[in-house]
């Protein structure tokens, strides 16, 4: 996996902590003629949003389409079939998983190696664990960004 640098938070306890990940998932696009297309999907995690995977695919010709998934969403599907809504997560045969993707404008399917997932997800692990999305630290802070923002003024 590469890693683009981001700017490091200094930490009182320690060396600065990291508070972005950035790689490049190899995916393939199903396509309902029978072929697969390969895409480097952009996979980013930052703790300020700790709760979602932001996935950017490439559209040729056109501006990139970013999806938000919950990173819980994505662990869960790699072992059983997983989601409601706009997104699903599956295990698929050959060591894949398959994404799921649907909006008003179509649908896609996207096949990745569920070991290349599985690292990805366990690396935004070492920057927020699972569970610690909601630490009471993280919900102060978020309080006292929100009231300090102009919509919260009254």
């Amino acid at each position: 996996m590469r890693f683009r640098e981001q700017p490091e938070e200094l930490s009182p306890l320690g060396p600065p902590a990291r508070r972005h990940l950035h790689t490049l998932l190899a995916m393939d696009l199903e396509s309902p003629l029978g072929p697969r297309f390969p895409l480097q999907v952009a996979f980013d995690y930052h703790t300020g949003d700790p709760v979602a995977v932001h996935l950017t695919f490439p559209v040729p010709g056109d501006t990139p389409v970013t999806w938000a998934v919950s990173r819980e969403l994505l662990l869960a599907g790699l072992s059983a079939p997983s989601g409601t809504g706009d997104v699903h997560v599956r295990p698929a045969r050959g060591g894949l998983v398959e994404l799921h993707l649907h909006s008003a404008a179509g649908s896609a399917i996207l096949l990745t190696e569920t070991d290349a997932l599985h690292a990805a997800l366990l690396c935004t692990a070492q920057l927020v664990p699972f569970g610690a999305e909601f630490s009471e630290d993280r919900l102060n802070r978020g309080l006292e960004l929100l009231l300090r923002s102009p919509a919260g003024e009254g």
